[in-house]
């Protein structure tokens, strides 16, 4: 059924797009509009900066993806993506020591963002109904009343203004969003704002895979622990025979830009397992720096008053610290909560607004609460406090129990829920401790 006869939303990143597959169906028409030129290949665009670093899609947002396009996963192996076995493949030394290599319990894709990305909009371009728009600037929103009704848009480097009507505006536009000027600018109070700074940094560059190759391992991952308390990287295998290799620091200890002390910093890494295996490597172009990853969320969900046709989603409304890898998983189940909400009926946009809001509280309070740990922000309460204690012990013990493993790995994956990890069976565990000590991996 046709909830709305035009639909625009802003941005044609993948929560736009994907915002854009769960409302083909409820809407005439729905066009996508989008700052950057299109790209025939996935590509860099300025639109997206964090593109160029490290991304995951969590299970949870595969699984979103493909029931939103049937067959996605297949498409993204189609297209190059490099299939990894969790956790069999994972070379991991977590904050509790190294994991143990445990049977694969699942297979999913390994791909850059910009493949990601290309393939989401290829499909969404290929529905009935939609449309992108690219080179196109969004400069206002159109009210009347109390509802919005468009937006102004004009092209990139100059042209004339064009005003687009639409019964519903989608706000994906990122963390340059400015729904909340437009809404003052309209005689909204200003929405609450949180803001959790780390003051994490990404340095990141591509290398050729050897054609050589051939280890136990496809994915490094060497987090920060006891040695080492700021400083962590990052290696993947992704399409076209690459590994992507990001390196990150928290509190402004960021990896540096130039050859030398890119590689400093991964030798500093608390093992040098990742500095041994791109020191000799071919880089594939230049070292990439990031800086903008402090977690922010709007909560524009409890304005007293929310206009009709505008919803906001994705990093204009939380925009979380991607060092956690949970941005396109988010935004892939955002949308498909959104068709779920649809499907039921639910077509007011401040109750829609709430109900995709609320959809963001686990990913933001993992991400608030690890980085609040480097602020050295204790826990408020003496729940939370032992709520910590209690997952250290997990993250030890899922480090060499195979069965605590494959459910913590669920949970982080974002496949299973929190609770998971709550069971009588894995307190009791607990409480016995890990069955054997965390062994060295290498």
């Amino acid at each position: 059924m046709e909830r709305w006869y035009h639909v625009a939303v802003i941005g044609g990143g993948i929560a736009g797009l994907t915002a854009a597959i769960a409302l083909a169906g409820h809407a005439g028409r729905v066009t996508v509009v989008e700052r950057d030129a299109p790209a025939d290949d996935p590509g860099f665009r300025p639109g997206v900066p964090q593109s160029r670093h490290l991304h995951s899609l969590m299970g949870g947002g595969q699984r979103a993806l493909d029931e939103l396009l049937p067959g996605f996963t297949d498409e993204l192996y189609a297209a190059g993506a490099v299939p990894l076995r969790t956790p069999y493949d994972h070379l991991w030394l977590s904050p509790a020591g190294w994991c143990h290599r445990f049977a694969p319990s699942r297979t999913v894709p390994s791909a850059s963002r910009e493949l990601v990305e290309w393939v989401v909009r290829r499909r969404a371009e290929s529905l009935p109904g939609v449309r992108i728009r690219d080179r196109l600037e969004v400069t206002g929103l159109r009210a009347d009343g109390g509802g919005i009704t468009g937006v102004t848009v004009v092209p990139r480097g100059g042209g004339t203004t064009e005003e687009i009507a639409a019964d519903l505006v989608v706000d994906a536009s990122g963390r340059r969003s400015k729904t909340q000027e437009w809404l003052a600018s309209l005689g909204h109070d200003d929405a609450e704002t949180t803001l959790v700074d780390s003051r994490a940094g990404y340095g990141s560059r591509y290398y050729a895979m050897p054609a050589d190759f051939d280890d136990a391992w496809r994915v490094i991952s060497i987090q920060p622990g006891p040695s080492q308390p700021l400083r962590g990287g990052a290696l993947v295998p992704v399409e076209g025979g690459r590994w992507l290799v990001s390196l990150y620091g928290y509190l402004d200890d960021h990896p540096p830009t130039d050859e030398e002390g890119f590689l400093a910093f991964a030798a500093s890494l608390r093992h040098p397992v990742l500095y041994e295996t791109i020191r000799d490597a071919e880089p594939l172009g230049p070292i990439h720096g990031f800086r903008h990853m402090a977690n922010e969320r709007r909560y524009f969900e409890s304005l007293s008053a929310w206009p009709r046709g505008l919803l906001v989603i994705g990093d204009a409304t939380c925009a979380l610290n991607p060092v956690y890898a949970q941005g396109m998983s988010v935004a892939a189940m955002s949308a498909h909560r959104l068709r779920d909400l649809l499907h039921e009926g639910v077509d007011d946009c401040a109750t829609l607004q709430k109900e995709l809001a609320a959809g963001n509280d686990r990913a933001w309070h993992v991400a608030v609460g690890a980085d609040q740990a480097y602020l050295g922000e204790a826990p408020a309460d003496e729940e939370s406090r032992r709520s910590g204690e209690r997952m250290q012990r997990l993250l030890e013990l899922a480090m060499v129990d195979a069965e605590v493993n494959s459910t913590f790995f669920d949970v982080m994956m974002m496949l299973a829920e929190p609770d998971a990890l709550d069971t009588p069976e894995l307190t009791a565990r607990l409480a016995q401790g890990p069955a054997r000590p965390p062994a060295a991996r290498l």
